[in-house]
């Protein structure tokens, strides 16, 4: 499994963009509303091309986050 963390852009319905994920088998793992940012887990590559109309940017987690 693969896990990626999304940038979402404002004004996003959560509800309509899970449900579009759960379409593609994509897992909305969190919601962290404070900072607009979504994890999201899949088998299968996300194309941040596929959902540019919610995402400012999507990458995959690395184990190197620092604060």
């Amino acid at each position: 499994m693969i896990t990626y963390l999304a940038v979402v852009k404002k004004d996003i319905n959560i509800k309509k963009l899970e449900a579009l994920l759960k379409s593609k088998e994509i897992k909305l793992a969190a919601h962290y509303k404070t900072i607009g940012v979504v994890k999201l887990e899949s088998s299968v590559p996300v194309s941040e091309n596929e959902f540019h109309e919610y995402f400012i940017s999507i990458e995959e987690e690395k184990d190197n986050l620092t604060i």
